[in-house]
């Protein structure tokens, strides 16, 4: 096994993982296990994990800090399933019919759909509308394989659909600090909201990739449902150095 510590922004960039030695969108999430790592009981979780790009920078962290923390990495290393009504790109009319979006997240999903149509041979969908396509392009055995090339011990793959694989059979004792919401599609927040809320430590922390997303609105709409009736609600960080808001909730 190899042992590769990036330091330099472009070795992270070859490597294909988030910097998270300098600050970009994920910075606050990652303050938040640096600062926390030794104080909040429970381990790290990522909904939504494809090729490793932020599960591997997590795990690389908790290494440098000495933690023995471990991150859980669920997805179904398949790309996305089926999808819902919700996940239609038109559902950002009723989002903003309903008042779940403001007309200036509006403006701006219909700017990032024309962008994307101008791109596009075929019909924009939520199938093609991300850089990443359907997240089809991976595999569990890609990423064990990347793994294994920083030495890393500290990630547990869970392969499967959330609906299997978020019980509480497998690892009935879990606890976490902090989780990565990046799941995209309604069902899939629908499903991983409440599995890992529930595990959410006291005073834990989740940052909602798609909140403000401009391509899945599926996402918005189960977040909003879900905190309905709670008494947390997702909150905008402030101060991220890019023009792109981010979103979180605290326990």
């Amino acid at each position: 096994m190899s042992n590769i510590n990036p330091i330099e922004d472009w070795e992270f960039n070859v490597l294909d993982i988030y910097n998270f030695r300098k600050k970009g969108k994920l910075v606050k999430y990652f303050d938040f296990i640096k600062k926390y790592h030794n104080k909040i009981n429970g381990d790290i979780c990522e909904v939504g994990v494809y090729r490793g790009f932020s599960i591997i920078s997590t795990a690389l962290l908790l290494r440098e800090l000495g933690s023995d923390k471990l991150v859980y990495g669920y997805d179904s290393f398949s790309g996305f399933p089926t999808y819902h009504q919700y996940d239609d790109l038109s559902f950002f009319d009723s989002l903003l019919d309903k008042d779940y979006i403001d007309p200036e997240h509006y403006r701006k999903f219909k700017l990032n759909l024309e962008y994307k149509n101008l791109l596009h041979e075929k019909k924009t969908l939520p199938s093609n509308i991300s850089t990443s396509g359907d997240f089809s392009s991976t595999s569990k055995e890609f990423l064990e394989n990347k793994i294994k090339l920083f030495g890393l011990n500290n990630i547990v793959l869970v392969d499967g659909d959330y609906a299997s694989t978020m019980n509480d059979y497998e690892y009935p004792d879990l606890t976490f600090m902090a989780v990565l919401m990046d799941c995209d599609l309604y069902e899939s927040h629908k499903i991983a909201l409440p599995f890992t809320w529930q595990r959410l430590s006291k005073k834990g922390y989740m940052f909602l990739d798609e909140y403000f997303s401009l391509k899945f609105p599926g996402a918005r709409y189960a977040i909003d449902n879900f905190f309905n009736q709670k008494k947390q609600k997702p909150k905008m960080h402030k101060k991220i150095p890019l023009d792109f808001e981010r979103w979180y909730v605290r326990k």
